[in-house]
């Protein structure tokens, strides 16, 4: 039992050397104290939208589970920056491992290089431990959505096991059938995950996905595409595989794999 002790103890005090050595944070890593200046960012960046009907075309980049692979991330901001035409670049989240401050503070570095407005949704690995204040911090809201002439767009929180105060299923139906508008929802963790969503939260998903016109998620690492009751359904790879361009003209939806050009087509419901 000494012996264990012994070797969990310098453990932990080899992974806080690491961390102490590799970047800077205030406080303590566990803290929500950020070094990084931007607040609110969500907010600001959607009042930097213009108009995303002006070609008849909506272009998003979605980008998803960048995690700690900073290189990989840096190199999609890249390819993101060079491609023409995105109206705004959607982050489905997993942006750390563990949402240590240090950790936000490196993604908002790489995140600040993305020349369009940009929105991001919290993951499950974001919202442990002070990740939720952290994210309020820097983004704003948890849940939140937004509009363009023909689109309602929802930003929702799956963490339900990691911050289940900010898990608000009735929140996300209201906004949903709430809107007169084609709703597009983007999400961490996909809405039919039935490991994760069982009891009365089923089938107030299932309801919503009959409803929406795309939900998007990302929480698996690899792209995934299927279609249930006339809804597309987009899984984004993480950024060491790729990212996604989706292209929406009236209920048309193309996706482009980056970078390897795959395309695939849908017709959305109205």
């Amino acid at each position: 039992m000494k012996r264990r002790f012994v070797l969990g103890l310098s453990s932990l005090l080899l992974v806080s050397f690491v961390l102490w050595a590799c970047a800077p944070f205030q406080d303590s890593v566990f803290s929500d104290s950020l070094l990084r200046k931007e607040r609110q960012l969500n907010h600001k960046m959607i009042d930097l939208m213009g108009d995303m009907n002006s070609d008849g075309i909506i272009r998003i980049a979605v980008i998803a589970d960048s995690h700690q692979n900073y290189k990989p991330l840096d190199q999609t901001i890249d390819a993101i920056n060079d491609t023409p035409g995105i109206d705004f670049v959607a982050n489905l989240g997993d942006f750390t491992n563990s949402a240590y401050n240090l950790e936000y503070d490196q993604f908002l570095k790489s995140y600040a290089r993305i020349k369009m407005p940009r929105v991001t949704t919290i993951g499950n690995h974001d919202a442990i431990g002070a990740g939720p204040s952290l994210f309020k911090k820097a983004f704003g809201d948890i849940n939140f959505y937004f509009e363009s002439t023909s689109h309602r767009f929802v930003f929702f929180s799956t963490a339900n096991l990691e911050d289940p105060e900010s898990f608000k299923p009735d929140w996300l139906s209201e906004v949903v059938n709430g809107s007169t508008k084609p709703v597009i929802i983007f999400t961490h963790i996909a809405l039919e995950d039935t490991e994760r969503f069982s009891g009365q939260v089923a089938p107030t998903f299932n309801q919503i996905i009959q409803k929406a016109q795309i939900v998007f998620n990302g929480h698996n690492h690899v792209y995934f595409s299927r279609e249930r009751s006339g809804t597309a359904l987009i899984q984004g790879p993480r950024v060491e595989v790729g990212w996604i361009i989706a292209e929406i003209q009236g209920i048309s939806l193309k996706i482009t794999q980056m970078p390897k050009g795959q395309v695939e087509w849908f017709t959305l419901k109205p």
